[in-house]
Formats: structure tokens, C-alpha cells, sequence
């Protein structure tokens, strides 16, 4: 469809006159010192009774839900001002993908130019973080004193396939958690099954949230929702954007009050973060009243004692044979692969299992592609005899089957694989490719990851039923997925579903400096990014943004959205946008035409070393496929995780994965 002319795009060459220069400046100055009565909707801190009823009576945890927080006008311009003058960048970890601005207190430190831009987000952010509206969020939610001091707010678009998996937000000193909703207020209302709600969970028992969702918040157009945080407690997610639509909205947190302000209380913000989710993630053995499921223990084995230590016996051969490739079996690749595995610590053989196992292996998982996905607990413990599902799901969530609990003597070809895996033949083949001593402890999972359901999150490796690491000094990790997930798309990643390994960390922090400390702004940016929380990862750089002000380099939705937008959008509070204005910023735009084109190859080649930053402490990414062994040997400050599998995912993943403990 062609472009609409703008018959003031003739004019962007006229300057306006001295005087409509500085109304222009005026209103934007006058739009940014706002007081909170005008900012937000009218009559909402009238209403601080019925939302205390509301949040006292709500479930399955404390929460609150205001339909109309801020004046519609000035959210109309915030929103314009977010689409036309911020930059998102993307940001993916084991926990969410999504566009994300900086920290908008950086405004604070923008030229009066550049500030002028934001108007009305300035105002905004100021009237949240006023004294009296954090009086009115604390008489609602009895939460004590909140700082006026930090402040801590973003903007998050989710766009198709973004997603932000559970956890419960305990970070730092983070006291209320808010998302103001942000939909294009002209477009159709947001459908719920376009995706993007957020939704609360219900605990299981202390520290572990139940397997499904509880209460689901679909985004609306100036819609506040907002809880109190708590550890082990306040556990919730966002549900993946599945439809080409921006879900735009502005969130952040309150915090406690800092050292030096009225309610600050020595020790408290240490206190709940021992009690958190990110805790639990780092301690393997963490309240022993939270079951996981399948259990993270592995069992005791027996020792493979074989009389031939160097090759396989003619029975063992024909054991393996019956599900392996005989080509994984003979001397010569013996040779091979060991030499490879002792150079990389890792090998991958593809075509895996023989030709006749793989054709039963493609004929049961895709026959099963073919019937309805059982979705929660319930639906999988009626609908699913074979399956369990994993829990909890601030660890993971997939469908699994475990030898160890010898399966449902269906003998389907998944079990078959398996109890191959489990078996004592295949342990000595795992001694002759990989040149470790015999395995004292093992778990072998037969498992399934649902579209738009399933992933498992970074944590470092399991333990021994008596509670000792799999990995220490003395002992790793070995690790052997065999990939069997038969429908095609998964290169790229976009669906998920990749299994990856990455560096925690720990070797370079030990290696800093003795005495070295990290300035505020370093240790702001690692407490507040769950990326550092979650997966554990220094690594996993970020690109915070340098200015709020420049031409949108936001997903293409946005962009589209924006140049069609009509900018006459009302008044309140007896200031509006005027004419002079739009042609202000139009010629404004014009002037610095240049100065971006030039500033677009530098962000080019800043983006790109970005990228090569990021990947500096992946150590290795296995795509979804189809009949490919990967083997790993996996020592301490090594994180894993299966990336969450996309709603819009060609099919499930599928795959048979066993971990054994060995002598290092």
C-alpha cells in the first residue's frame, strides 16, 4: 500500500518562528513538571479503599489489577513518544526473550533536547515514583515504606515469540512489582489468545509453584497490575506473544528503602533474597520440602568390572547392536572418537541408532505429533499413561519418562533407547568413546518438550543421593542427549528448543584481581537483569542504551505502527499538541537526518561486536534434530539448559538424555 503524503512534510524547511520555538519548549517543559494529580487518571487515589479490599481478597497471592491508572491523553503521548523516539534492544536468555529499553532514569542525564523529547514518559516516571503515589500503592498493599530514592523502570515489547518464564522477581531489594499495559489504544482490543497475559501461580508447597498457572492478566490499554514480591512466593510468568502484534508496556519495581532513608532496615534485603527462586536455582540442594520431579539425584550404579577394559566383548556388541548403528561400534571408531573427545571434551555422531529402530522411533513420535498435546498436570495424568510431567516450574517443565522407575512396560521405542541407555553394555561403550573410568552414579530421561509449554532453566549439575556433587574436583559430569525430534525449522533457533551449554563465570571472577571491586553501575546492572540471576552467566552481555533519544530501530511492528499513527490526540490538563509542535519535530528530524545515517554504521559494527560478546561464553548450542548423539563431559561452572520451545514451533522436542558421574 503506498504512503499517505503529509502536506507538512512540504514545510519541514521553514523554521518556525522565534516564538512558536519557544511556546513549543514551554509546553514540553510544562508537560514534564506535571504534579501527580494531573498525570494520573481522575479520581484514582480516591479509590484507594476499594483497591485495598481488592488486593486484601485476591488470589493465589496478593496482587492488584487498576483498570485506568494515568490520563488517556498523556498515555497517548508517552506511547507516541516511546514508538518514535527510544531504542529496544533484543535480549535472550534461559528465561526470556523480549525488546527491552535501558533504565529510564537515565532521562535524568539527557540534555534538555533530548529530554524535551520524552515529555511526557518524564512525567510519568516522576509522578510514579512521587511520594504521594507511593503512599497510595502502600496503603493498598500494606507493603511498609517504599524508596524514593532508586528507581527502576523499562520498557518491554514483546513481540512473536517473546516470552519471560517463572520466577518470582526476588532481586535486590525489590519490594513491588508493576507492568502498565500499553496496546495500541486505537487498534482492536487485545485478544487474549494472542498471548503476552501475565499469569500468577499457585504454590505446590513452600518455595515451589504448582505446574499450571492459577490467574491469567491479559494485557489492556492503561491497565496497571502490580504485587508485592516475596520470596519463594510471588512466582509468575509471561505468556508468549504468539501473533504479529507489539504487547507494549512500561514495568519496574519499587524497592525498600535504601541506607539513609526513613524504613530502612539493616540486613532485610539480604534476608529475602536467601529465601528466592534464583537461590533455589543456585543450591541443588535447596528446602528439601520442594520435590522435584524427575528427581535431580542420581542413582547408584554398578560398576561395568568388565575382564576387557579396551573393547567390547561379541556379547556386549550384539547388545548394543540391537539399537545402536554398528558403525558407532567397531575398534577403528573406538580410536576416533576417543582421540577427539579427550581434545574437545565433547563429540557428536548423527544417524545414532540403526535404520530399523529409527523407523519405529519416527513412526511413534510422529503418530503421537498427530493426537492433542495434553497441556496441564491434569490433562497428562489422564490422558498420557506414559508421561510424567517435570516440576517445579521455576526449574523446568517438560514431559518425561525415567528408567530408574522402570517406565510403563508399554516397550515403546522410546523406552526401548532408554533402558539401552541405562544398561551396563552401554556404560562400557560410554568408558571406550569418552576414555573415563567406569560411572559410579547415573539418571537416564526418555523426555518431550511441548510447543508453547516446556524448557528447562540454567543450573549447574546434579547430585548423589548422598549429597555429593557430580561435579567437583575430583569428579564431571558425562552428558549424552540423543536428539529425536523429527520435524524440520529448528536451524535457526527461532522456535527454541536447543540444548546449550555455557561458562558460569567462575574461572575468570577468580582470576580478577585480588582486591578488585566492581563499580555501582556494574553491580546495578547484575542485580537488576535476570539473565545474571537465572543463568548464572557474566557472559551473557548486555548493550544497555547510550541515549533515549534517536530514529526507532524497534521491531518492525512498532515502526509501522508509529509513521501511521494521527498525532492529534486530545488535550488534558489545558496542554495540547499543538501544530507548531508536530512541525517542530519535524524539522528537528530533518536537521539530524544526516548525523543518523552516519551514527547507523557505527551502531552496525557496535551491534556485531556486540553479538560476538554475547557468544563468548556459549561453549556449545545443539539444534533440535533428528537422530543426533551429542556427548559432553561436563566439569564445574558449566550451566545447561533446553531453551523454552516456541507456541509457533514446527512440533515438540524429543529426546532421550542420560547423565552419568565420573571419575575426573
Amino acid at each position: 500500500m503506498a504512503a499517505t503524503l503529509n502536506p507538512r512534510k512540504r514545510l519541514r524547511s521553514v523554521s518556525p518562528a522565534p516564538s512558536v520555538a519557544t511556546t513549543t519548549a514551554s509546553l514540553r517543559n510544562t508537560i514534564s513538571s506535571l504534579p501527580p494529580s494531573a498525570v494520573f487518571f481522575p479520581g484514582l487515589f480516591s479509590r484507594v479503599t476499594e483497591l485495598h479490599d481488592q488486593h486484601a481478597t485476591s488470589g493465589p497471592y496478593l496482587h492488584c489489577v487498576i483498570d485506568q491508572l494515568v490520563n488517556d491523553a498523556l498515555l497517548r503521548r508517552v506511547r507516541r513518544e516511546i514508538t518514535r523516539e527510544l531504542v529496544f534492544t533484543e535480549k535472550e536468555t534461559d528465561i526470556y526473550k523480549l525488546h527491552q529499553t535501558g533504565d529510564l532514569l537515565n532521562i535524568s542525564g539527557l540534555s534538555t533536547k533530548e529530554r524535551e523529547k520524552l515529555s511526557a514518559l518524564h512525567a510519568l516516571r516522576n509522578a510514579m515514583y512521587s511520594k504521594e503515589f507511593r503512599e497510595f500503592i502502600m496503603q493498598i498493599c500494606d507493603c511498609g515504606p517504599l524508596s524514593g530514592v532508586k528507581q527502576d523502570m523499562s520498557i518491554n515489547c514483546y513481540v512473536k515469540g517473546s516470552h519471560l518464564l517463572t520466577h518470582d522477581d526476588v532481586i535486590g531489594s525489590r519490594r513491588v512489582s508493576y507492568i502498565l499495559y500499553l496496546p495500541d489504544p486505537d487498534d482492536e482490543k487485545w485478544n487474549p489468545a494472542w498471548g503476552g497475559a501475565l499469569r500468577l501461580y499457585e504454590l505446590e508447597t513452600k518455595g515451589a509453584p504448582k505446574v499450571d498457572w492459577d490467574k491469567v492478566i491479559s494485557p489492556a490499554w492503561n491497565q496497571l497490575a502490580f504485587f508485592v514480591v516475596q520470596p519463594g512466593i510471588s512466582f509468575h510468568d509471561v505468556e508468549e506473544v504468539v501473533v504479529d502484534r507489539p504487547r507494549l508496556a512500561i514495568s519496574g519495581w519499587f524497592h525498600l528503602p535504601q541506607k539513609g532513608e526513613d524504613g530502612y532496615v539493616e540486613g532485610l534485603q539480604e534476608e529475602l533474597n536467601l529465601q528466592s527462586s534464583r537461590a533455589a536455582l543456585a543450591d541443588n540442594n535447596a528446602d528439601s520440602q520442594i520435590r522435584e520431579k524427575p528427581t535431580p539425584i542420581l542413582r547408584e550404579v554398578e560398576s561395568i568390572n568388565a575382564v576387557n577394559d579396551d573393547s567390547l566383548t561379541a556379547e556386549e556388541t550384539t547388545v548394543l547392536a540391537s539399537v545402536l548403528n554398528p558403525k558407532y561400534l567397531t575398534p577403528e571408531f573406538f580410536q576416533s572418537a576417543n582421540n577427539s573427545f579427550a581434545d574437545a571434551s565433547r563429540i557428536e555422531l548423527t544417524d545414532f541408532v540403526n535404520d530399523e529402530v529409527a523407523n519405529s522411533l519416527k513412526e511413534y513420535i510422529e503418530q503421537s505429533e498427530t493426537k492433542s498435546v495434553p497441556v496441564s498436570a491434569a490433562d497428562v495424568a489422564a490422558n498420557a499413561q506414559e508421561w510424567k510431567v517435570s516440576c517445579p516450574p521455576h526449574k523446568n517443565r517438560y514431559l518425561y519418562y525415567d528408567e530408574a522407575e522402570g517406565f510403563t512396560k508399554r516397550d515403546t521405542p522410546l523406552e526401548l533407547v532408554a533402558n539401552m541407555f541405562g544398561s551396563r553394555e552401554f556404560r562400557k561403550w560410554l568408558t571406550l568413546v569418552g576414555g573415563v573410568s567406569s560411572p559410579t552414579h547415573a539418571r537416564v530421561l526418555a523426555r518431550r518438550f511441548r510447543p508453547g509449554l516446556d524448557y528447562t532453566l540454567a543450573t549447574t549439575s546434579l547430585t548423589t543421593a548422598s549429597g555429593v556433587e557430580t561435579c567437583d574436583e575430583e569428579s564431571g559430569l558425562l552428558e549424552g542427549t540423543l536428539c529425536l525430534t523429527p520435524t524440520s525449522g529448528w536451524e535457526t533457533g527461532e522456535f527454541g528448543g536447543y540444548e546449550l551449554y555455557m561458562d558460569d563465570g567462575t574461572v575468570q571472577n577468580e582470576n580478577k584481581k585480588s582486591g578488585e571491586e566492581k563499580n555501582e553501575s556494574e553491580e546495578a546492572e547484575e542485580e537488576n537483569d535476570p539473565a545474571v540471576y537465572l543463568s548464572g552467566s557474566r557472559t551473557k552481555r548486555r548493550k544497555e542504551l547510550e541515549q533515549l533519544r534517536a530514529e526507532a530501530e524497534v521491531p518492525r511492528e512498532m515502526n509501522e505502527e508509529a509513521e501511521g499513527q494521527d498525532d492529534g490526540e486530545g488535550e488534558y490538563e489545558n496542554v495540547e499538541q499543538s501544530d507548531e509542535d508536530e512541525e517542530d519535530d519535524d524539522d528537528e528530524e530533518k536537521e539530524e537526518e544526516e548525523e543518523e545515517e552516519e551514527e547507523e554504521e557505527e551502531e552496525e559494527d557496535e551491534d556485531e561486536e556486540t553479538e560476538n560478546e554475547e557468544e563468548d561464553g556459549v561453549l556449545l548450542t545443539s539444534q533440535a534434530r533428528w537422530n543426533v548423539y551429542t556427548m559432553v563431559l561436563r566439569d564445574a561452572g558449566v550451566l545447561k539448559f533446553v531453551k523454552y520451545v516456541s507456541q509457533n514451533a514446527p512440533g515438540s522436542r524429543w529426546d532421550v538424555s542420560g547423565e552419568w558421574r565420573v571419575a575426573m
